[in-house]
């Protein structure tokens, strides 16, 4: 809406009404906000929960911490330092952990979105495609080999 400006006092006023507008959209603004943080509040405290629960940010207690140490202790103890002295057994098990635990830390946000886009593909084409059993793809494979048609070409 506007309105005639014909004097600096009307100048003067609708500069401040448009300041006092700007305030208030603020203040609205914010409340909105607010309200929309309240919320999503619920939400927002089961996926901090999850990420704690599941990401390695230097809780030995979480699920991929226990996870990750024990899949570098069985792959280095018991299979590329099985004959190796006791002190390499020992150091570099704890070096890897160390390593890959860090590697985690540091990118748990990206390995997070990487893995639920993975299961998401996986189970979206799971869903459109139908999966043919065995037995089902071998009977259509004997109806193409004795085909009519087939046992002619071959005479």
């Amino acid at each position: 809406m506007k309105t005639k400006i014909e004097t600096i006092e009307d100048l003067v006023a609708e500069r401040a009404r448009l300041k006092n507008q700007i305030t208030i959209s603020r203040l609205k603004l914010t409340n909105e906000f607010s309200i929309i943080k309240e919320e999503l509040q619920p939400a927002r405290q089961i996926v901090g929960y999850a990420k704690k629960l599941l990401v390695n940010n230097g809780n030995r207690k979480s699920i991929v911490g226990m996870g990750l140490r024990f899949g570098v202790n069985a792959l280095l103890k018991n299979t590329i330092l099985y004959r190796a002295s006791w002190l390499v057994r020992l150091v570099v098990p704890y070096i890897a952990n160390n390593v890959v635990s860090n590697y985690v830390a540091k990118n748990d946000t990206k390995i997070l979105e990487n893995t639920v886009s993975w299961i998401k593909d996986k189970t979206s084409n799971e869903l459109h495609k139908p999966q043919k059993s065995l037995i089902e793809k071998a009977l259509l494979w004997v109806k193409d080999v004795t085909k009519e048609d087939n046992r002619k070409e071959i005479r």
